[in-house]
């Protein structure tokens, strides 16, 4: 894009101690294809305290769609990431503004086919979809949990029935944005993306949460339980703001468990047959997002058997999520603690 070109689409990106992953973001999203709309890339550097700022530094001097901004601590009492996409979005010019984060790497045609979608009439925001990989068995097991999550956020969310977006792979109309206020207009949350896309909907926008590859993004796993549960925390933090039912639902899944134990002490044969057919739908479901993501991809045959893996994964994780999350902690991101 021309420095003078006015651009379509703002890309922000929020960075915090990020320098192993900067770089390999930066890259993916500067490799959008040719037919892309003319874009920029806005990078808010949130007083990291390692190499984050002169990494992205050295790229932006070489890559002239990208603009680097310093944040300020605070703006309109926002705290956090919702802190920094307030500022940059004050900065952007597009009249859609995309947002992914710096250990996250979008596929080259990621603009070009979340604007497809925000061309439908009534839209206001559009969610991709966004996998952890890595070598490890444990990896393996977090992109099948994700890929769950999704594709049952994926099927809820076909039948008009709003749940949540993906602030790493996540796009909106400006006019969307601006109707709910922005970020400074919104509580604070640590799922921001989830505020954002809450309020966007309830304005009226319409929404659509993608499940292909054309918007298939990867990320980084965590590689230790504590990561983990650090993680699932704030998760359920942002989920216990979701409909009632909803909320009953993502306790169930994560106690099945212990609750189809109980339920066999009297009544054995209805909890064998409700574990059978729990089992067979979440390996139904997996198996569903994993042909929709890769159909006949070879990588996907190498998640096959951690998506029949993932039921004792699931039984073992699920109590000490809902546990951990009980626990008077606070949330810890981005070396920053949150009540």
């Amino acid at each position: 894009m021309q420095d003078s070109e006015q651009p379509v689409v703002s890309i922000l990106i929020a960075a915090r101690n990020e320098e192993a992953t900067l770089t390999a973001s930066l890259r993916a999203v500067s490799c959008q294809d040719a037919t892309s709309a003319p874009y920029e890339v806005l990078i808010g550097n949130d007083q990291s305290t390692d190499r984050t700022g002169e990494v992205a530094a050295t790229f932006v001097d070489n890559h002239l769609p990208f603009r680097l901004f310093t944040i300020a601590p605070s703006t309109a009492g926002l705290m956090g990431k919702a802190n920094v996409l307030a500022q940059l979005a004050h900065h952007a010019r597009g009249r859609y503004l995309f947002f992914t984060d710096a250990d996250t790497q979008v596929p080259a045609g990621w603009t070009t086919a979340m604007l497809s979608s925000l061309a439908e009439p009534g839209l206001g925001v559009v969610t991709g979809v966004t996998l952890p990989r890595g070598h490890r068995s444990f990896h393996h097991l977090q992109t099948i949990d994700w890929l769950y999550n999704l594709t049952l956020t994926h099927l809820v969310s076909s039948l008009g029935i709003p749940v949540t977006a993906m602030g790493n792979n996540m796009a909106v109309l400006r006019a969307a944005y601006s109707a709910v206020g922005g970020y400074e207009a919104l509580p604070f949350s640590v799922t921001e993306d989830y505020t954002l896309f809450r309020a966007i909907v309830k304005q009226g926008y319409g929404f659509r949460n993608r499940l292909d590859a054309e918007v298939l993004a990867y990320t980084q796993p965590v590689d230790t339980l504590s990561e983990w549960l650090q993680q699932r925390k704030r998760w359920m933090r942002g989920a216990s703001a979701l409909p009632f039912w909803m909320v009953v639902s993502l306790y169930v899944q994560y106690l099945a468990g212990p609750l189809l134990l109980l339920l066999a002490l009297v009544a054995p044969a209805l909890a064998f047959g409700l574990y059978l057919l729990r089992f067979g739908a979440q390996t139904a479901t997996i198996f569903y997002g994993l042909y929709l993501l890769y159909q006949t991809n070879p990588p996907a045959r190498r998640l096959w058997p951690y998506a029949v893996l993932f039921e004792l994964y699931q039984l073992i994780i699920g109590p000490l999520s809902v546990a951990y999350y009980w626990l008077p902690t606070r949330i810890n991101w981005k070396d920053r603690g949150y009540k």
